[in-house]
């Protein structure tokens, strides 16, 4: 989390950089995935400094939530989005979200950094309603030996130096060294496809440069192929808690989020660092 908040004048062009220019094609072909849910209530898991979040509402999402534990990273997520964004302060592994009250979840570059997996992807999975879908846009570990070898070694040598010499030295080191171990510590594409279908639903998973990045599309289990918005459906309790624009002051998210009284029953629980308040 601290690399990112150390990154963030630069996050989105080095990371557009190491990927070869794909993490942004990437991120808009997982919200296309998602497109039946412009008008329900999404989440951009894992936020960081906004820029998933920024293209949902570019592209017409009309609610967007974003999760992240970085106030610092929320702060200045807000200050560039308008008022479509309601950032929460939380982590993956305990989602402030009553079940099924969320239509649709995206997480660009931020699963690989959650804690535990499965438990991340069951509060997920626990979080998004039937007919709802998951989009994950991360980095891949190549399931076969050799191509797997081949991009270590694009990891741990290619991505730090084109990194560097993007920086130079106008932010402190080189925080997108924070890739190798996280490269070390992932699953096989194989296995995470295996587990998201175990945890989520049906899923499909698309390798991009040679397996190194991928896209994860998975439907919550129990539900039809097709996801339509279904009509007249209520959305009253539904709505997850956000905080409310114009309340209270960002430095403080990671105390106190406000919800309006008629969404105070959304919630069902919070995580440990965060205390909930009516407003």
């Amino acid at each position: 989390m601290e690399a990112v908040e150390y990154s963030v004048p630069l996050y989105e062009s080095i990371s557009e950089a190491i990927s070869l220019g794909l993490a942004g094609p990437l991120r808009r072909r997982a919200i296309e995935w998602l497109r039946y849910f412009r008008k329900d209530w999404v989440l951009d898991l894992g936020t960081g400094p906004g820029v998933s979040s920024r293209i949902l509402l570019s592209t017409g999402f009309e609610k967007v939530v974003g999760v992240d534990p970085s106030p610092k990273l929320l702060k200045f997520a807000t200050s560039m989005l308008g008022d479509g964004f309601h950032p929460v302060v939380g982590i993956a592994e305990n989602l402030p979200f009553r079940a099924g009250s969320l239509d649709g979840v995206l997480t660009c570059f931020a699963l690989r950094d959650v804690k535990d997996l499965v438990e991340s992807l069951r509060e997920v999975s626990r979080v998004v309603r039937n007919d709802g879908g998951l989009a994950v846009v991360d980095i891949g570990k190549p399931d076969g030996l050799f191509w797997r070898e081949l991009l270590w070694l694009y990891v741990s040598l290619g991505m730090p130096l084109v990194a560097r010499l993007l920086i130079r030295g106008r932010i402190r080191g080189n925080p997108f060294r924070m890739i190798i171990p996280t490269f070390q510590r992932l699953l096989t594409n194989g296995r995470l496809l295996a587990l998201m279908e175990r945890e989520f639903g049906p899923s499909k998973l698309k390798e991009f440069m040679l397996g190194g990045l991928v896209i994860v599309e998975a439907k919550k289990a129990g539900s039809g192929l097709e996801m339509r918005i279904r009509p007249g459906r209520s959305l009253l309790h539904e709505v997850p808690v956000a905080m409310r624009p114009g309340d209270g002051t960002l430095s403080n998210i990671n105390r106190v989020v406000h919800i309006h009284p008629a969404l105070s029953e959304v919630v069902q629980r919070a995580s440990a660092s965060v205390h909930w308040q009516l407003a």
